[in-house]
């Protein structure tokens, strides 16, 4: 019955904005729904994985994650931080559900589903879709300069997420090399923050250039080793700003306890499986 009223009142309402007004209307009806302007949206549902049913679509955005995963968490600060109504559905990304390539045809996370079968993947594309498509609280600066230098200062990150994923995986493949591009990258941002003279790099809140390279540093937090843990002198306009993106709320709201980063982080270490459900089994 509730599949053929949803069939129903997608057919009547063809136009995105039609099928999200139904979705919204029956999130509370469905699974994998988040509750948009409360605190009570719900991102720990269950990890699908190999043989479990995709399912069935609601008319909601819906946006395939991992819970875990620092690329998926852009576009999750993306939609919060517009208030965006959508659902989650999480992926076991070590043992993958059949239909995720016809979700995202490389088969990762993040992918963004805005219509019945149409979907946009790779976080950057998915926030800047969400930046043009919905108003408000634009993530972008509207200045053509601005933006460039916001992009610039995304795409110069490569440094922190190969130290930061070497970290995790094998600390001893770390190279000079690998420090010496880290602690550049590192330099490159506070003096960013410097220059534009702001609590944060897009301004009094948090914006593009924050949420897109913050996933890094939540999770360089709570890892044990002397790169992780920056110099207080050195980097004391950037520990400044980690602490008070540690405050935005939009980042509160997602943020992942400290004890199961540190036990997805070690699983890997260890070649082994993390338990992707673990925050369901608190």
């Amino acid at each position: 019955m509730l599949s053929s009223t949803i069939s129903f009142a997608v057919h009547l309402y063809s136009s995105l904005q039609g099928v999200q007004t139904i979705g919204r209307a029956l999130g509370r009806l469905l699974p994998y729904s988040t509750m948009v302007g409360t605190n009570k949206r719900n991102f720990n549902t269950p990890h699908l994985k190999t043989g479990d049913p995709l399912p069935p679509y609601t008319g909601k955005l819906r946006l395939y994650n991992m819970r875990y995963c620092p690329f998926a968490q852009r576009t999750v600060l993306a939609l919060n931080a517009k208030n965006i109504d959508y659902e989650i559905v999480n992926i076991d990304l070590m043992d993958k559900p059949e239909w995720l390539t016809t979700k995202s045809a490389f088969g990762k996370v993040p992918a963004l589903e805005i219509a019945e079968n149409v979907s946009i993947y790779e976080s950057l594309v998915t926030v800047e879709y969400l930046d043009d498509v919905y108003p408000q609280r634009p993530l972008l600066p509207k200045d053509p300069v601005k933006k460039a230098k916001d992009k610039i200062l995304v795409e110069a990150l490569s440094p922190i997420h190969t130290v930061y994923f070497k970290l995790v995986r094998g600390p001893d493949t770390i190279t000079e090399d690998n420090i010496a591009a880290y602690h550049k990258n590192l330099t490159f941002i506070q003096q960013e923050l410097q220059n534009r003279g702001t609590k944060f790099l897009d301004g009094d809140q948090p914006g593009y250039a924050d949420y897109m390279i913050w996933p890094w540093f939540e999770r360089l937090h709570v890892i044990k080793h002397d790169l992780a843990r920056l110099d207080k002198q050195k980097y004391k306009l950037l520990l400044e700003y980690i602490d008070n993106m540690f405050q935005d709320p939009v980042v509160a709201e997602y943020k992942l306890p400290r004890e199961a980063l540190e036990h997805f982080q070690n699983q890997y270490k260890l070649g082994l499986k993390p338990v992707y459900d673990l925050l369901i089994q608190k």
